[in-house]
């Protein structure tokens, strides 16, 4: 499925979606990962990736710090550099979280309130710290 950057933000975006875009315009050939338990959603031979598709625009974006550290530590383990992907209603945002990585961890750490989990039912709000990324950090698609 190829398709433009414009019909992309009418989608309903999803990992998928997002990966098929990315793929026809670097031609990146990554994949999804099988574990639905990965830390990460996709990786190709030089990158794993982190998706993360909004349904509205925030000028910062957020990365978890357990995500941040444990996807940082697995791509150096495979040689490979660490994506996190962002999508909203304004385009995409690509930070190669591996090059900006002592820029990222030298800010503050956010504590945020939220659901334990988005992808399986729990209502249990706990706070979770996450690091902000200033849009200078990325490439914006």
């Amino acid at each position: 499925m190829s398709f433009s950057l414009k019909q992309l933000k009418t989608l309903k975006m999803n990992e998928k979606l997002t990966l098929e875009y990315i793929n026809n315009e670097y031609n990146l050939n990554a994949y999804l990962v099988k574990d639905e338990f990965s830390s990460y959603d996709a990786e190709c031979k030089d990158y794993i990736i982190e998706i993360k598709n909004r349904r509205k625009y925030y000028k910062e974006k957020l990365i978890e710090a357990n995500k941040l550290f444990a996807n940082y530590n697995k791509a150096q383990i495979k040689n490979k550099d660490f994506l996190y992907l962002v999508t909203d209603e304004k385009g995409v945002y690509v930070f190669n979280i591996s090059k900006n990585i002592e820029e990222i961890i030298n800010k503050k750490l956010v504590p945020i309130s939220c659901e334990a989990t988005t992808k399986f039912k729990n209502d249990k709000i706990i706070t979770k710290y996450s690091y902000i990324l200033e849009e200078k950090l990325c490439k914006k698609i």
